[in-house]
C-alpha cells in the first residue's frame, strides 16, 4: 500500500480544507476527493444569507477553484459516489464498481437535510447550494412562506425571506428559539428581533399536515402559504462507515486524533463525534469543518496532535450578530453592551471561564469574544461582579 493514495470522502468545507491541509504541508502523493455534489468544496454559512439574497455566488463561498484544483494534482470524483468500504483490505468500492486503494483515508461525508416523511411540491429544504438556489427562486415580495424549526437556519431563512419581502411565519415546536443552544435570555432576544421585523413566530406549535396552499398545525389552525422551508435539523451521513463496522453513534465517532474505530481512517466535520468534557458530540459549524479538516490533515500525514481546538460558532440575524465560544451552561453573568446588547459569561465551579456569548448590532462582539477565548484557555480564576461591570476591561483581566 506503499504507493496508494490519501483519498477524502466527502468534498465539503471539512474535505475541501483537509486537501488543501494536504498540500499545504506537503504531501506530493496522490490524493483523491470524492464528492456527492457536482461542486467543488464550499461554505455553507452563505447559503442562508448571501447566497438566498443574491449577494454572493458559488464562487464567493467556495474554498478553491477549478484552476487551483488542478494545479495543486487534487483528483476530484464527482457524481461516482462511494458505495462500500472494506478497512481490512485498505480499499473503497465506487458507485461504478471500481476499487479504490487507500494509504490513509478521511470520512467527512457530512449529511443531509432531516425531512418530513411525507414529500410535497411546495415543501424546500436547505443543505446545499442546489437547494439554495431552488429557495431564492421563489422569495419574492408578497410570497407566504411557513418556516418549519426555529433553529439557526430557520431563523437565518426567515430574516433573509422578510429582507426580500415575503410575509413569513416559523412554527417552533418547543418552548423557545434555538432552545438546544442558546440560553433562554438569548432566545427571548431572538425571539423580539425577528417580531419586531414581522415574523409572526409561534411557539409550542405541532405540525398537523401540509397542503398545497397551506399548513395545518395540530391545534387546528390553517395558515395560509405558498411555500415551506423545513428546518429541523441534519441526519449525519453515517451509512458507509456503519456499513462496514466503524464505530459510530450520532456520528462517526473518533478518539483525541480523529481516529476512527478502523486503522489509517479519520473522520472530520458536521459527521464527526468527538469526546468533548468527557461526553461524545457532534458540531455542526463552519468553525468545526475548518479545524477539524484542517487538524485530521495533520494527522493523516502521522504527526499525532490531539485535537483540543475550543468551540464556537456565529449567527446573522437582520443587522445583529450572535457569537459564542467555548461550553455554555445554563449559570451565566450577564454584562450589558452598548445599543442594548449582551455578554454572557459562564464559569465553572473554580469561577474560570468555560464558555462566553455575545449578543449585539453588527458585528459588536467579536473583539469581546476573542478576549474570552484567550480567557477560556488561560484558565484564570475570574470575579463574576467584575465580569457584569461594563466599565471594566477583558483585556485587564486577561493581564491578571
Amino acid at each position: 500500500m506503499m504507493n496508494a493514495p490519501l483519498i477524502i470522502v466527502g468534498a465539503g468545507h471539512a474535505g475541501g480544507r483537509a486537501a488543501l491541509t494536504l498540500r499545504e504541508e506537503g504531501y506530493t502523493g496522490r490524493l483523491i476527493l470524492i464528492g456527492d455534489e457536482a461542486h467543488l468544496p464550499y461554505e455553507r454559512p452563505p447559503l442562508s444569507k448571501g447566497l438566498l439574497q443574491g449577494t454572493t455566488d458559488l464562487a464567493g463561498c467556495s474554498l478553491l477553484s477549478s484552476e487551483r484544483l488542478a494545479e495543486l494534482g487534487i483528483e476530484h470524483i464527482a457524481g461516482n459516489p462511494v458505495s462500500r468500504l472494506e478497512p481490512s483490505q485498505h480499499r473503497l468500492q465506487l458507485a461504478d464498481g471500481q476499487w479504490l486503494p487507500y494509504a490513509g483515508l478521511l470520512l467527512a461525508t457530512g449529511g443531509r437535510a432531516r425531512r418530513l416523511p411525507q414529500e410535497q411540491a411546495n415543501v424546500l429544504y436547505l443543505r446545499s447550494h442546489d437547494e439554495a438556489l431552488a429557495l431564492r427562486s421563489v422569495l419574492n415580495p408578497g410570497t407566504r412562506l411557513v418556516v418549519v424549526g426555529g433553529g439557526f437556519i430557520g431563523l437565518e431563512v426567515a430574516a433573509t425571506a422578510r429582507g426580500l419581502g415575503c410575509e413569513v411565519t416559523v412554527l417552533e415546536a418547543g418552548s423557545r428559539l434555538a432552545g438546544r443552544v442558546l440560553p433562554p435570555v438569548i432566545s427571548q432576544a431572538l425571539l423580539d428581533l425577528h417580531r419586531e421585523h414581522g415574523v409572526d413566530v409561534r411557539l409550542n406549535v405541532a405540525l398537523e399536515s401540509i397542503q398545497a396552499d397551506a399548513v395545518w398545525l395540530v391545534d387546528g389552525q390553517r395558515l395560509l402559504c405558498d411555500r415551506v422551508v423545513v428546518g429541523i435539523g441534519m441526519q449525519p451521513n453515517i451509512e458507509l462507515a456503519a456499513g462496514a463496522g466503524l464505530e459510530v453513534g450520532q456520528g462517526i465517532r473518533v478518539d483525541e486524533y480523529l481516529r476512527t474505530s478502523a486503522p489509517n481512517i479519520y473522520a472530520a466535520g458536521d459527521v464527526c463525534e468527538f469526546r468533548l468534557g468527557g461526553l461524545y458530540q457532534r458540531q455542526e459549524t463552519w468553525r468545526n469543518a475548518e479545524a477539524q479538516g484542517r487538524h485530521a490533515a495533520l494527522n493523516l500525514l502521522g504527526r499525532e496532535v490531539p485535537f483540543e481546538t475550543i468551540p464556537g460558532f456565529w449567527s446573522d440575524q437582520y443587522d445583529w450578530g450572535l457569537q459564542t465560544v467555548g461550553v455554555l451552561t445554563p449559570m451565566a453573568i450577564s454584562r450589558p453592551l452598548p445599543g442594548g446588547g449582551m455578554l454572557l459569561f459562564c464559569l465553572d465551579a473554580d469561577q474560570r471561564l468555560q464558555g462566553a456569548c455575545g449578543w449585539a448590532p453588527g458585528n459588536g462582539v467579536a473583539k469581546d469574544i476573542k478576549l474570552c477565548e484567550r480567557l477560556i484557555t488561560a484558565r484564570i480564576a475570574l470575579d463574576a461582579a467584575t465580569l457584569a461591570d461594563p466599565g471594566q476591561s477583558l483585556k485587564h483581566l486577561l493581564r491578571g
